[in-house]
């Protein structure tokens, strides 16, 4: 569900975070939890705000864990804790929400697909991060992105090759 009024100081707030008014965007956004407490994408927003732009991994965790259970079907916030997963290197609980969110309906799913090749690739398992980034290039319209997937996958290829010559 969608609050027309609140979109409005959603992207107020995201402007001035990436205006590098971070503690303004982001007391703005403390303070519509006042007017709506369960709104998914405010929490979503709050989420993204701790992630990308302040080091508090715990209030990240905590909004984007809200943002999802006030809305299911969202997709992003599924995917910022996917990549918060991911730099907290807990790449199994990484896939399991980048996987979750990839069956949502709004989902960009060469952004998910790409997330979850990362995830396996930095576990180490070149073979699974090569079937997402294939995937993730199959599912692409876009030059820029199919060149990225395939430089994802020529790096995995290098890194598989490299682990069979490991002592």
């Amino acid at each position: 569900m969608r609050i027309d009024w609140m979109e409005k100081y959603l992207h107020e707030a995201e402007q001035l975070i990436i205006d590098n008014r971070v503690n303004e965007g982001i007391a703005l956004l403390q303070n519509l939890l006042y007017d709506e407490p369960g709104y998914g994408c405010l929490h979503n927003h709050l989420g993204w705000a701790y992630m990308y732009y302040t080091p508090d991994v715990s209030q990240a965790t905590l909004h984007l864990k809200m943002a999802i259970k006030f809305d299911e079907e969202y997709s992003a916030p599924y995917l910022h804790m996917g990549n918060l997963m991911i730099r907290c290197n807990r790449y199994a609980e990484a896939i399991d929400y980048l996987q979750q969110g990839l069956q949502k309906p709004s989902a960009n799913r060469v952004a998910f697909l790409e997330a979850i090749g990362q995830a396996w690739e930095l576990r180490g398992d070149f073979r699974q991060a090569i079937n997402a980034y294939c995937e993730a290039m199959m599912t692409s319209l876009s030059a820029q992105e199919v060149t990225n997937m395939t430089s994802h996958v020529a790096r995995c290829r290098k890194k598989r090759w490299a682990s069979f010559w490991k002592v």
